[in-house]
């Protein structure tokens, strides 16, 4: 057989190929006896290069990490830029978040802001309270928006759920 010298000298994928042939006839004590290293420095350096022993096939198969596993290692490793931009922006998520548990998301439709879109100024008479209540709702809850997009949107949303229902779409 062979000495144990030349047994660690091999690459992890020829040791592999040596004791899935002897794994025919022997099991894995008795191979860690015929190369002459005890049975546990013989299981840990048969793991090397990411070898696994699968006992219904007695062989050993190249360990496949899953992509979930992947992901652990590069949130452990720190060169993640997320967890360092979550880090830096914790703040202001946490008011996002806080403000869509409060109020919802507000999607405006990809109409409004396309930018195929062609403007027309109309007139049109209001309420005064009415139009008043809305521009402060406006500026207290979406200061980010235009009100003529948050108007528009308003429209979409009136014209989607006043439609009779013969008329929906499916």
């Amino acid at each position: 057989m062979m000495d144990k010298e030349k047994f660690i000298e091999m690459s992890p994928a020829e040791r592999v190929q040596v004791v899935n042939k002897l794994l025919k006839n022997h099991d894995l004590k008795e191979i860690s006896n015929l190369v002459k290293i005890p049975s546990s420095s013989f299981s840990k350096i048969m793991r090397e290069g990411d070898y696994i022993y699968h006992k219904a096939d007695k062989k050993y198969y190249p360990f496949i990490r899953s992509e979930g596993e992947r992901a652990v290692k590069k949130l452990q490793s720190g060169d993640d830029d997320e967890i360092a931009f979550i880090k830096q922006n914790v703040d202001t998520l946490k008011k996002v978040v806080k403000q869509f548990e409060e109020q919802g998301l507000l999607l405006l439709d990809k109409r409004i802001y396309s930018k195929d879109a062609k403007f027309v100024n109309k007139s049109i008479r209001m309420n005064n309270d009415v139009y008043g209540q809305f521009t402060g709702f406006c500026e207290d809850f979406y200061p980010h928006l235009k009100t003529q997009d948050l108007i528009a949107q308003a429209l979409i949303d009136a014209m989607n759920r006043y439609k009779p229902e013969n008329e929906r779409e499916q």
